[in-house]
């Protein structure tokens, strides 16, 4: 009987842009999952663009595509975002 594992889903931030005292911060879903059998098994992944976290002399702010994260709920998903956003 096949066995199939459960669905990895987590935020990761990518490499910071810096533009002059302007940094974006491209955040990403990443989606993992498998399944084996016998004699085979599936792999099948997929990553999307979820948020961009943009940090300038205004402060920090988040757009979201789906329109329902706020950079609080990143910063708990993502424990090093803060470090990633230096200006």
């Amino acid at each position: 009987m096949p066995e199939k594992n459960p669905v990895t889903d987590r935020l990761i931030a990518c490499e910071p842009i810096h533009v002059g005292n302007v940094t974006v911060l491209p955040i990403q879903r990443v989606k993992l999952q498998s399944q084996t059998a016998a004699a085979h098994a599936w792999l099948a992944a997929s990553k999307e663009p979820v948020a961009l976290v943009v940090r300038d002399s205004d402060g920090t702010r988040t757009i979201d595509i789906a329109g329902t994260l706020s950079i609080e709920q990143l910063r708990d998903q993502i424990p090093d975002l803060d470090a990633l956003i230096v200006l």
